[in-house]
């Protein structure tokens, strides 16, 4: 087992299937993938959000269950992606005057920061928080610790989600028997893996297209500023297919990714005519024209987040994401929204090797499931087998030893060292966890 002890394992929940990746992190800092796995879902999510706990727990299950078998491991424990419809950013400020004129300090700080962390959100909590900025005086800092000032003004951004969101999360893996080694925001962690500093502090918006949902997150000073997730994504464009041309869902995503196109300046005037089931035909003028619609609505509605505030992204927008590789994305986004700087992020800044036999699904952008492996930093397998009872021979005693008395001391009870991990998440997870076992025992 000494090569699997350091054996990272990461679970996306996407719209279309769950997928699970086992890899291992080398000295370097780089990435090794041992194996990739994802299991179709129908109706189990929505939008990053989980409708069916048994479908999904299943799903796990069997993603799980393929990895252990072909890397002969027994998975305990998994770093686990939040994401969904209900994920967004929410800005708080806190305030502090102060009786004299003293120097901040690093509790006081921390202060503000729990009293921003108490702030109540209807149906929802906050999952992470980024410090923008403080406001001591009349002076904007980012550290104010040893200023003088009788008045702090702090100014954070809190991530928030849904109860429901994390607490389906934890049931479906609590039934599948896989413990949660620790929960990453999948935009913010994408964003760590696939944005340089440069980027992030120049100013961008990194704009994750989605089966399900888009994903907005807008970086300006190397923080993040802004984070929607719109319900619209590639799967709006393969339903407008199938209601228009009652197609099979399969054969509506195939002749999408073959045919597609994000933007067609003008109608050909020869259009050819792709064939489709039950002897049909549709013409390339007619799909470019629903696939177009379409993702105008999707361009505008990203468009409208970030318009405000496009003259500070000198970086511009950075697009990735499955129905990113749309043909002509770029030229789609520039042509509906008129600005310019548009790029497709290229690759991780971190090198990933790929191992021998390791199949990634086509079609789909695994860069999340990338970026959560990335962020785990400990093991996630069982390093035990099961012993197996040995018979031990019965040993004759003398007769007077048989028939006295002999009290053993009990042994105290030694508790089983368990693995460590990040534990930033530690609080809500257990109290969701508490939740539940209330409610089982009602």
């Amino acid at each position: 087992m000494g090569a699997e002890k350091e054996i990272i394992v990461a679970l996306e929940f996407g719209t279309s299937a769950i997928r699970a990746i086992a890899g291992k992190k080398k000295a370097d800092g780089n990435v090794q993938i041992l194996g990739i796995e994802q299991e179709k879902v129908t109706d189990a999510i929505q939008r990053g959000v989980i409708y069916n706990i048994d479908k999904t727990t299943q799903a796990i299950t069997n993603v799980t269950q393929r990895l252990n078998d072909s890397l002969g491991i027994r998975i305990q424990r998994a770093y686990v992606g939040v994401g969904g419809q209900s994920l967004h950013t929410a800005g708080n400020i806190v305030s502090r005057g102060l009786e004299t004129k003293v120097k901040i300090t690093p509790e006081l700080v921390d202060n503000l920061m729990d009293n921003n962390r108490a702030t109540q959100y209807t149906d929802s909590q906050i999952l992470e928080v980024v410090p923008q900025e403080y406001m001591v005086g009349n002076r904007a800092v980012t550290d104010p610790v040893g200023i003088q000032s009788d008045q702090i003004e702090a100014r954070f951004m809190n991530v928030v989600a849904r109860n429901t969101l994390l607490e389906n999360i934890n049931k479906c893996m609590r039934m599948a028997e896989i413990e949660i080694a620790d929960l990453f925001i999948s935009p913010l962690a994408l964003a760590d893996v696939l944005l340089s500093d440069n980027e992030k502090r120049s100013g961008c918006a990194m704009v994750d297209f989605g089966a399900g949902t888009t994903t907005v997150a807008v970086y300006i000073g190397n923080l993040l500023r802004h984070l929607v997730v719109i319900p619209l994504g590639g799967n709006n464009i393969t339903n407008d297919l199938i209601l228009t041309h009652q197609m099979e869902l399969e054969e509506a995503e195939s002749l999408k990714r073959k045919s597609g196109i994000a933007y067609v300046a003008a109608e050909s005037d020869n259009p050819q005519q792709l064939p489709i089931s039950n002897d049909r035909s549709i013409s390339e003028n007619e799909l470019q024209n629903i696939i177009g619609a379409r993702e105008e609505e999707i361009i505008q509605n990203v468009w409208h987040q970030i318009e405000n505030i496009s003259d500070k992204l000198l970086s511009g927008i950075i697009i990735t994401g499955g129905a990113a590789q749309l043909k002509d994305m770029p030229e789609a986004i520039k042509h509906y929204t008129q600005f310019q700087k548009v790029k497709v992020a290229k690759s991780l800044i971190t090198t990933v090797d790929v191992g021998d036999g390791v199949t990634t699904p086509q079609g789909i952008s695994i860069d999340t499931l990338i970026a959560l492996l990335m962020h785990g930093d400990s093991n996630c397998i069982s390093l035990t087998e099961p012993e197996e009872a040995v018979d031990e021979p019965e040993v004759e005693q003398p007769a007077k030893a048989a028939e006295a008395e002999v009290k053993v001391p009990e042994q105290p009870a030694v508790e089983e060292e368990k693995p460590k991990g990040p534990s930033r998440w530690k609080r809500w997870t257990q109290a969701l966890n508490d939740l539940f076992t209330e409610k089982e025992d009602e």
